[in-house]
């Protein structure tokens, strides 16, 4: 025993014996490489708004125009459901796109990922198998496994999740939920049909499946025909249906909503009360005023534009620089497409070289759950000006012709079918 007065010398507090099991892991390497080295001029990766594009001074406005008039009120907290006129706007939108929506279903919450993880906590225990596309989104991945979850990958093709797959995995297995993103789909852009959307509606109904809708980008359409989420189908009205203005808008603002079917009011309040109380106040009441007042669609026609312009830019370039034997998805919106190398190329090793060069996307082994994906890639076409994703496309298009001629890989070697 040390005697008074006599320093102590203690050893380090070792938080790694104290962690929780769903916070231990050492991550994955495919996961850190797709975070970066911050060092990329070019910027092929992510899903996310350019900053030059956010309607800055407008907010700025409206955030004053509505202190001004609501003085310290905002600054409380608000109802856990969210603030009434923006979700009143909200549904009466949706039911413009054909979905029936009362603003009692529809819940304000902060952002599209709290709301994965909010759908994760309502519907998933322990074991329970979670149906998602081949490929997804690689952060929903990571709540679904967060509570337990042991997810089934349907392959997609050219419209999306295939419905006759998803036929044979319910039909094999007992599944709780099916994931997907209908329109605009992340990675791939792709968005399904009406009548691939009916059918795999049709699919989980008849094996008594829920589905999470994810319409993270639904609005940003560049070119093609609209179409309606699952939740406005026959049949649609239990779909969970989550939106966010992350993607419209700005990141930082935090605000997206789910629809629910009014049997889970009682259970998502409970589990709002224990987390995240409610959505910021402010934020909801600025948010409202901005669109209300119709500067909501003047920076959509915008953003829609310029992104139009972007993406017209990524295909032609990758038309100019890419090898034969590469092929890619043709979206009509979003904000990414997908990338198909002939087999023999790893798009890990074209990744690493193209940091080396100064430019960033992401692998495709990211967005799948079964160790897949080695020879995809995806590419981001929103955060870069048309010059700069077309200087991107030709060092990324040289260094796969490097990996071509050096691997041996033919032209013959590329899947059959790319989507």
């Amino acid at each position: 025993m040390a005697s008074p007065g006599e320093r102590v010398e203690e050893a380090p507090y070792d938080w790694s014996q104290r962690l929780a099991r769903r916070s231990a892991g050492p991550g994955d390497v495919i996961e850190r490489l797709s975070l970066g080295d911050g060092r990329a001029r070019i910027e092929l990766t992510g899903s996310v708004p350019d900053r030059d594009l956010y309607p800055s001074e407008e907010f700025r406005r409206i955030l004053s125009d509505v202190m001004r008039e609501a003085g310290p009120a905002l600054l409380d907290y608000g109802a856990w459901e969210g603030y009434l006129p923006l979700r009143r706007w909200l549904a009466d939108r949706l039911a413009a796109q054909g979905a029936a929506i009362s603003e009692e279903d529809l819940y304000i919450i902060n952002g599209a990922q709290p709301g994965l993880d909010l759908a994760g906590k309502l519907l998933i225990d322990e074991g329970d198998r979670v149906v998602v596309e081949s490929p997804t989104y690689y952060n929903a991945i990571g709540v679904f496994r967060l509570y337990g979850a042991e997810l089934l990958p349907v392959p997609v093709d050219g419209e999306g999740m295939r419905a006759d797959l998803l036929e044979e995995t319910l039909a094999r297995e007992k599944v709780k939920l099916v994931y997907c993103m209908p329109t605009f789909q992340n990675p791939t852009g792709l968005t399904m049909g009406r009548a691939r959307r009916r059918a795999i509606l049709e699919v989980a109904r008849r094996h008594g499946v829920a589905v999470l809708e994810d319409s993270f980008a639904s609005e940003l359409r560049y070119g093609g025909k609209e179409e309606a989420p699952l939740r406005a189908l026959p049949g649609g009205e239990d779909v969970l249906l989550l939106g966010t203005f992350s993607k419209m808008l700005f990141p930082g603002l935090r605000l997206g909503w789910l629809v629910a079917p009014p049997v889970l009011r009682a259970p998502i309040r409970r589990l709002r009360r224990c987390s995240d109380l409610a959505a910021g106040l402010l934020a909801q009441a600025a948010i409202h005023r901005f669109c209300e007042s119709g500067l909501l669609e003047k920076h959509l026609l915008k953003v829609r534009r310029t992104n139009g312009r972007r993406l017209d830019a990524l295909v032609r370039s990758m038309e100019a620089h890419f090898p034969e034997g590469v092929g890619w998805t043709r979206p009509e919106g979003g904000m990414s497409l997908w990338v198909t190398l002939p087999r023999r190329i790893d798009s890990i090793e074209v990744l690493l070289e193209a940091r080396r060069r100064g430019v960033n996307f992401s692998p495709g082994r990211l967005f799948h759950v079964d160790g897949g994906g080695a020879n995809t890639f995806k590419l981001s076409f929103t955060l870069e000006k048309e010059e700069r994703i077309a200087e991107g496309v030709q060092i990324i298009g040289e260094i796969i012709g490097e990996k071509i001629a050096g691997r041996g890989a033919r032209a013959q070697d590329a899947p059959s079918v790319i989507i």
